[in-house]
């Protein structure tokens, strides 16, 4: 079974509200920002940095709820650029969020 993207985790873990903040801060819609979880896109290298740097903005105002998305999690030109592996080191493959909904029920309430 392959692992859940963070994104995808990201997206369980937000309330309505905070997807709709999170598409808005990023320049973008939340129907796109599932498109991205599901892993049926992949960002422009522009979007992947606004989404990164919002949900930086986010994890931070809701101490361990939300994951920070990285833009290697979203781009695979990102993924595979010497520079980000350099800076990021492991989290420039894969970056891992340890909380999960326990009823996959969207906004991460149980």
């Amino acid at each position: 079974m392959a692992s859940m993207s963070t994104m995808k985790q990201w997206m369980l873990a937000a309330s309505p509200a905070q997807q709709n903040q999170l598409a808005e801060a990023a320049d973008t819609s939340r129907q796109y920002l599932y498109h991205l979880s599901g892993g049926f896109r992949d960002a422009s290298p522009e979007l992947a940095k606004r989404i990164e740097r919002a949900t930086e903005r986010m994890a931070k105002e809701h101490t361990g709820q939300l994951p920070r998305v990285y833009r290697t999690d979203l781009n695979s030109a990102c993924r595979n650029c010497e520079f980000a592996q350099k800076c990021l080191g492991a989290v420039a493959v894969a970056s891992q969020f340890a909380f999960l909904p326990a009823d996959d029920t969207e906004g991460g309430t149980v």
